[in-house]
């Protein structure tokens, strides 16, 4: 799994969140959020973006996208 990929998994189930509950709010496929969770998957940066949103994070604090490539 990815750093990214553990931070995103641990924001959702620390709040005690399904992967579906995520994705209708941050509007993203729940194909694609388990992929990203489990590493498959890089995230775009309008992933990010939403999924920082959702979770009232800073921008940026999810991923630095030169650590991803």
């Amino acid at each position: 799994m990815s750093e990214f990929g553990e931070k995103l998994k641990s924001l959702r189930t620390d709040r005690d969140l399904t992967v579906k509950e995520v994705c209708q709010q941050a509007g993203i496929p729940q194909s694609r959020l388990s992929e990203l969770e489990r590493g498959v998957r890089l995230p775009t940066p309008g992933q990010i973006s939403n999924l920082e949103g959702y979770y009232d994070v800073a921008p940026g604090g999810l991923v630095d996208l030169d650590q991803l490539k």
